[in-house]
């Protein structure tokens, strides 16, 4: 079993390169390490780094973007500043064999938090309100970006890009302080993260969905749900079909960039959410698996050929079996799991150990160095232990 552990930048900024690696090797036993080479801004609690205890922000990269490859692009990465003016993937990649380790590339693609709203690729809702943290892979020059953004971070002799939010986000999760004080039911909720915009208009008319049609009986419902009256039903066919067209877009998506990780000899990965969406809060999610959502998000489990890692995060480790379990009935390739050593999920190595047995996943990746006590590093060396024997 290959077991990797997320960090973020502050992480290798804060308690230094050598001294993570240390820690993520020696004591928690894991060859690979996975910093987040791309990330969205957030509040987070960190229990052992010597320079913020709680650190708010961060958005943007770790590394040195080449500025060629964005040239003629309107989007371009941003330096995060919680890595302090160091190019942080290239120290660690520099480090990493000293101490038998590997580095990955936790990537995370168009949850990119930026305040421009008339930038190019924003979101935009059904009723054209942009949605400035979050880019739609239907405009060409979002995706361009992301082709970009992974041949720049495999400059680096990384291992595996581990891609995060390389297609759309729910409604419920993306921006800071989101909060609705009427009720919405499941179908307006599902609404409202779509993207209306005019690329993805033109994408789903070509696959013959009559995308007026839709919108107007879209509006209709959202607006029934605001006024407090009983929503009427939307175009079911029609919306099905904007559905399927949006995972046309993120399937195509996902094989470029697959395909531009392998000319560079790295490998690829989707970290897929849908499940992750689930437990996130309190580690017990509920009703069906994660991956029946996936196709609100833009991924289409069927078309994947890259190895998908589900990010399982529940205290129980049926939900984890559930949750792999289902996704490996719906996809061809190979499905890895992301868990939680720490709080909410797990509060015992032989918790995590029965995790690790249930998923009998090949690749198990953990979330995060930086957010769980270092007691969490002893737990993940004994639950490999246990699960072994």
């Amino acid at each position: 079993m290959e077991l990797s552990l997320f960090c973020g930048p502050l992480d290798l900024a804060g308690e230094g390169v050598d001294a993570v690696l240390d820690n993520v090797v020696t004591r928690a036993g894991v060859s690979r390490l996975a910093p987040a080479v791309a990330y969205h801004a957030a509040r987070d609690v960190l229990p052992h780094n010597p320079l913020r205890r709680v650190a708010t922000g961060g958005a943007g990269v770790c590394f040195t973007p080449e500025p060629g490859l964005y040239q003629g692009l309107g989007l371009r990465p941003r330096r995060s500043e919680f890595a302090r003016g160091r190019d942080l993937l290239a120290e660690l990649a520099e480090r990493a064999p000293a101490h038998g380790a590997t580095v990955d590339a936790w990537t995370v693609y168009l949850h990119d938090d930026g305040d421009d709203e008339a930038r190019p690729g924003v979101v935009r809702n059904l009723f054209g309100d942009p949605y400035p943290h979050v880019l739609c892979p239907s405009d060409p020059e979002v995706r361009a970006y992301a082709v970009a953004l992974t041949r720049d971070v495999c400059r680096y002799p990384v291992g595996t890009v581990l891609a995060e939010a390389a297609h759309w986000l729910p409604f419920e999760h993306g921006h800071g302080h989101e909060r609705h004080a009427v009720p919405l039911d499941a179908t307006a909720r599902l609404l409202l993260g779509l993207c209306f915009c005019a690329h993805c208009r033109a994408a789903a008319g070509s696959r013959g969905v009559p995308v007026p049609d839709l919108l107007d009986a879209a509006r209709a419902h959202v607006e029934a749900c605001l006024a407090g009256r009983p929503p009427g039903p939307p175009l079911a066919e029609a919306l099905d079909g904007y559905l399927e067209a949006r995972c046309d877009t993120v399937s195509a998506l996902l094989a470029e960039l697959a395909a531009e990780a392998a000319r560079a000899g790295a490998g690829f990965r989707l970290l897929d959410l849908s499940a992750g969406l689930l437990g996130w809060a309190d580690g017990r999610p509920e009703g069906e698996p994660g991956v029946h959502g996936a196709r609100a998000l833009g991924v289409r489990p069927g078309d994947l050929t890259c190895p998908v890692t589900v990010t399982a995060y529940a205290r129980d480790p049926e939900r984890v079996r559930l949750e792999v379990e289902a996704y490996r009935s719906l996809t061809r390739g190979p499905v890895g799991v992301a868990l939680r050593p720490m709080d909410p999920d797990c509060d015992s190595a032989d918790n995590l150990a029965q995790k690790l047995r249930a998923a009998a996943a090949d690749r198990v990746d953990l979330y995060h160095y930086g957010l769980s006590p270092l007691a969490s590093l002893d737990l993940i060396r004994q639950a490999r232990a246990i699960a072994a024997s």
